[in-house]
């Protein structure tokens, strides 16, 4: 056992000479063996070692695990940290489960004491069998490769775990040669938990289908772990292309170009802008990505999903736009648009408040490079307005005569030609007289407002 954990820990460098680690420690069988074992290393890689015990009182038998695992950190010559918690009193209101906040509560622990003591590294105890259950709780759960590869050998440059592919056999035979002692969690036992129940029920059935179980899901798991670790970076790399910054409040990539990748591809790179908006890249699942990938292959050119942890994610075409936002933000900015409605006086100037922009109305007489101006500023024969003249925003049925064409056209079917998002829409501002639409502000202008050789007075509209 001690060559293959050696092995493990070269092949995944998991320790560097010198390095001080913190080893959490139960006192149970596995975690016992762990400190042994680092222990034994400890002069070879000159490793300075830190046990860590969580007392989480949820037995009777806490208190006395905590003095047996205190006693052996004594007997070693190893340093002890250990802090008490009520996981049943914090867990309260959160809606958790036990073996959720009892994780949260042993991290969360286990890093202060890095932090106390500028640790490198912090050792888990979680041998192979503990593999082959997660690897099946995952695949209960409907998991893709990221769940069916398991824990990994190492995370974060901090987190390892020596005996992954050791299994409990091998561990209590260790310890038996080594004459150390541990506790027995009798909780294992209890079927109350789902872990607990494909342990004790659900794997010794399969093993009558494989008695090699625990080798092949292992394989299984390094295999996964190698193809989801090259989709990963196949995923980083395109958006990396893409010029896509890894923190970001809103990204936007083409559809075309998505879909130019295998559907694999599309998916990994989906998942990867949905964590960076989620909060600790947590809780997006199968049913959003699809969701997402579905909102790409629709017929239909615009559409929105708004997903949990207030991501919102936007088509415009061939635009994939990924945000955060809230679920009535579209509600709110429809409402809003649609009371959008000033009259004009001339010359005069007026402030749009609900989208903080100013539209400028001036005489002039002889503008200067008129074909020169920006979009945002138009020139008009005021002698063929009909006043009033009104600002608002697009409602059905409005139309206007295109520069350059002889009949009129809806604005909405103007927008479509023109593959306008359908949120450009809801903000672009018209200028309407009497008879018709005479500016899509910022885009087309009226033919019937032209100017032209038989032109006396010249209105100049500018957004400023």
């Amino acid at each position: 056992m001690i060559e293959k954990v050696k092995n493990a820990i070269k092949k995944h460098r998991m320790l560097n000479t010198g390095e001080c680690v913190v080893v959490a420690v139960s006192g149970g069988p596995d975690s016992v063996a762990l400190l042994k074992f680092l222990a034994l290393i400890s002069a070879e890689y000159k490793l300075t070692l830190i046990v860590a015990h969580l007392n989480h009182g949820l037995r009777k038998e806490a208190d006395d695990e905590e003095q047996f695992v205190r006693r052996i950190s004594e007997d070693m010559g190893i340093a002890f940290e250990c802090r008490r918690v009520d996981i049943s009193y914090l867990r309260k209101g959160t809606g958790k489960s036990i073996e959720e906040v009892s994780r949260e509560v042993r991290y969360q622990f286990l890093n202060d004491v890095v932090r106390k003591h500028h640790a490198q590294k912090i050792a888990l105890g979680h041998n192979l069998n503990d593999q082959i259950e997660t690897v099946l709780i995952n695949f209960l759960r409907g998991s893709g490769p990221e769940g069916l590869k398991g824990m990994l050998p190492g995370r974060d440059t901090l987190y390892i775990r020596p005996l992954l592919a050791i299994s409990r056999k091998e561990i209590l035979s260790f310890i038996e040669s080594h004459k150390m002692q541990y506790v027995t969690d009798v909780s294992n036992m209890e079927n109350l938990f789902l872990r607990n129940r494909i342990r004790n029920f659900l794997i010794p059935q399969l093993k009558k289908y494989n008695p090699n179980l625990e080798e092949s899901l292992n394989n299984m798991a390094e295999i996964m772990r190698m193809e989801d670790d090259y989709m990963k970076t196949a995923a980083r790399t395109i958006l990396s292309e893409w010029n896509i910054r890894p923190v970001s409040d809103e990204i936007r990539i083409g559809v075309s170009e998505l879909k130019k990748y295998h559907e694999a591809i599309q998916s990994q790179v989906i998942k990867d802008l949905l964590r960076r908006l989620a909060p600790n890249g947590q809780g997006i699942g199968y049913a959003h990505i699809k969701a997402v990938i579905d909102l790409c292959t629709s017929n239909y050119p615009s559409g929105q999903l708004n997903l949990p942890h207030n991501i919102l994610v936007r088509r415009e075409y061939d635009s994939l736009i990924t945000s955060r936002g809230k679920k009535s933000e579209r509600k709110i900015i429809n409402d809003k648009h649609d009371k959008i409605h000033y009259e004009v006086t001339l010359p005069g100037t007026v402030h749009i408040m609900e989208l903080e922009k100013t539209m400028q109305f001036d005489f002039v007489k002889h503008p200067d490079r008129i074909h020169e101006v920006d979009q945002n500023t138009v020139f008009m024969d005021f002698d063929m307005i009909v006043l009033p003249l009104i600002i608002r925003t697009a409602k059905p049925g409005d139309r206007i005569q295109p520069l350059g064409m002889k009949g009129k056209k809806k604005i909405n079917s103007y927008f479509i030609d023109e593959k306008i998002p359908l949120r450009v829409r809801k903000e672009t501002l018209l200028l309407l007289d009497q008879e018709s639409v005479i500016w899509i502000a910022g885009m087309r202008l009226s033919e019937r407002v032209k100017i032209s050789d038989k032109t006396r007075k010249i209105l100049k509209v500018e957004i400023v």
